[in-house]
């Protein structure tokens, strides 16, 4: 008999929907759900056989459930009494913070595509300017806050692109030219490929992807005071305007004007004009706002900082009261906590914190699964002790089956040839991502009440 293939239902939410939420509305997102299969105690029996069998029907959802056969029920392996572990309290109104779309590295993989693709050339690997490297994405960044070659060009603002890419040097009388020629050369076509990236906004020069751009160069003069002739050829006076005091200054132009659109770090204080920013924003937004600075911080992961130490039913019992809080002593559906998740994150709950066990190496606190290393419980007999010990499903066990390319691999890497421990409560999340090397990432769930994998 084969084992058993089903998808999970669709509508849970929306008339319609799929498991996971906007969070703006909290509606539908049409996401498909993901595969679940159910193994025939034949098939469960070799693990690699069976991931490869249904890799063609689980990998284009990026994730899948395996349900075990009911007999197979590993012990539970530590000590429920002795064993403690170290939390980290994780900042769930946090979650979708993120870096800026034309970060360094975002930059750089679109550009060298783009070059490639599009041009047939690769990128070069140094630009000097003034003597030094030209960082391209600082620059592409400067010319997109004001809204692009053109508007720059037109606005005359090659000054205040300078200064972002080069704060606090002192412009030379050809800089600016020099700088604005380097951006035709080099950035030009990407930002008109970059436009229709993201859906053609903002430019009204003409140009095209050979580099064939035509514009008049409108350069700002620079200096204290000096003096220029306009159209008529009449000479007119330049005045530097002192800026006054102000309680805030904007960390990118150093302006303390218009703080009315002044932004805030809710973490280091900071100032930025919304308009300073990379991409801009066009309003304050809601909620929390934290700056690429602190985003990138190494002081701490960001959403994480670490908390106190518990044991396992110490940490249960503050998970109940936690669920209580939200939901009453009544009994709690998947779709009620998935729906109140998805409005913490937006931001229209406010700032909610829970308290995680995450990335505990088995190698140093244990694992959940048997190990001939460890003590065996008097509880569990032996023979069922052996034989989840050297169980192929056994986390332990899997990056050296006979097949795997990691046995190739000889150190302890934790996470990789020794598995992670985790323990969470209601809202603690671990999101979905792409894992080192592109590896598959398998998690047994020794137990849990109303899951939702996020």
């Amino acid at each position: 008999m084969e084992g058993r293939f089903r998808k999970v239902e669709i509508g849970v939410l929306g008339g319609g929907g799929g498991g996971l939420l906007s969070g703006s509305d909290c509606g539908s997102l049409n996401v498909p759900a993901g595969p679940v299969f159910y193994p025939t105690e034949e098939e469960f029996k070799d693990t690699l056989k069976y991931i490869y069998k249904i890799r063609p029907e689980a990998e284009p959802y990026g994730i899948c459930k395996i349900v075990p056969p009911a007999s197979w029920k590993p012990p539970f392996a530590l000590d429920m009494d002795s064993f403690t572990f170290g939390t980290k309290t994780q900042s769930i109104h946090q979650l979708q913070a993120r870096c800026a779309p034309c970060d360094p590295k975002t930059f750089r993989l679109e550009y060298n595509q783009f070059l490639g693709e599009h041009c047939g050339k690769k990128a070069k690997k140094r630009i000097v300017f003034e003597g030094q490297d030209l960082d391209l994405c600082k620059l592409f960044n400067a010319a997109k806050r004001f809204g692009g070659y053109d508007n720059v060009v037109k606005m005359k603002k090659w000054g205040d692109v300078f200064r972002f890419i080069r704060p606090g040097v002192k412009i030379s009388a050809c800089s600016k030219h020099v700088l604005a020629q380097l951006y035709l050369e080099h950035l030009i076509d990407y930002e008109e490929y970059y436009c229709q990236l993201n859906k053609g906004k903002g430019k009204s020069g003409k140009c095209g992807l050979n580099g064939s751009k035509k514009c008049e160069l409108l350069v700002e003069s620079s200096g204290f005071k000096r003096r220029r002739k306009n159209n008529e050829g009449d000479r007119v006076e330049i005045q530097k305007i002192e800026d006054k005091e102000h309680d805030q200054i904007c960390e990118q132009c150093k302006s303390g004007f218009h703080g009315d659109v002044m932004l805030l770090c809710d973490r280091c204080d900071k100032g930025w004009h919304t308009y300073c920013l990379s991409p801009p924003l066009k309003t304050i937004p809601s909620g929390n706002w934290y700056c690429l600075e602190c985003l990138n911080s190494e002081k701490d992961s960001f959403g994480f900082v670490p908390g106190k130490q518990f044991s396992i039913e110490a940490f249960r019992r503050v998970a109940e009261r936690v669920k209580k809080k939200w939901f009453g002593s009544t009994a709690t559906s998947w779709v009620q906590v998935e729906k109140k998740f998805w409005e913490i994150v937006d931001g229209s709950v406010g700032e909610v914190e829970v308290m995680y066990g995450s990335d505990l190496d088995t190698s140093a606190c244990g694992s959940g699964f048997p190990r001939q290393i460890d003590q065996r419980p008097p509880s569990v007999d032996i023979d069922v002790w052996n034989e989840y010990c050297d169980s192929p499903w056994n986390l332990n066990n899997l990056p050296r089956l006979q097949g795997s390319m990691l046995r190739t691999v000889h150190q302890n890497i934790a996470g990789v040839m020794v598995p992670w421990l985790y323990l969470g409560m209601i809202f603690s999340a671990f999101c979905l991502h792409f894992e080192d090397h592109c590896f598959y990432s398998m998690n047994y769930h020794h137990w849990y009440v109303n899951n939702i994998t996020m």
